[in-house]
């Protein structure tokens, strides 16, 4: 092996182990904030439906060990006053991502879908029925 191509091989190698030791950096990160950010959603949801005029608020997040699936697939789950819940994902329909949160009763029913933003209800009305129907076959799927 010449010494022009171990050189290159060399600094390959400690080029991969750089982007390496950053993804294991982010992931990390990512993972140990979860709590925060569950946290600041929740308190920007609520905001968001105190100055749109609904009643609804979040109460404290939902462990995903009490999810009959055992584990939060579609999105963030909260507690809500009155025994239901409410679970905040991203709708994607007619490739549109639409944040949205899914009021649910005690029984594992969708009683009720919100967008959550300024022109979400005109584009939450554009959506297909079929496509809303597969989302609340699969939120009804993880209660």
């Amino acid at each position: 092996m010449s010494k022009f191509t171990a050189d290159r091989l060399k600094d390959s190698l400690i080029f991969i182990a750089w982007v390496g030791g950053l993804l294991c950096i982010g992931g990390l990160c990512w993972f140990l904030s979860k709590p925060l950010r569950v946290e600041q959603l929740r308190q920007s949801v609520n905001r968001g439906w105190i100055e749109t005029g609904y009643n609804y608020r979040l109460d404290a997040p939902v462990l995903p060990q009490a999810l009959n699936s055992g584990q939060a697939r579609l999105g963030t789950w909260y507690n809500m006053s009155g025994g239901n819940r409410a679970l905040i994902f991203t709708l994607i329909g007619d490739g549109v991502f639409l944040p949205c949160a899914a009021i649910v009763n005690s029984g594992g029913k969708v009683i009720e879908i919100l967008a959550l933003g300024n022109d979400g209800e005109k584009l939450l009305g554009n959506i297909s029925p079929g496509i809303m129907k597969l989302y609340i076959r699969r939120i009804e799927g993880e209660t």
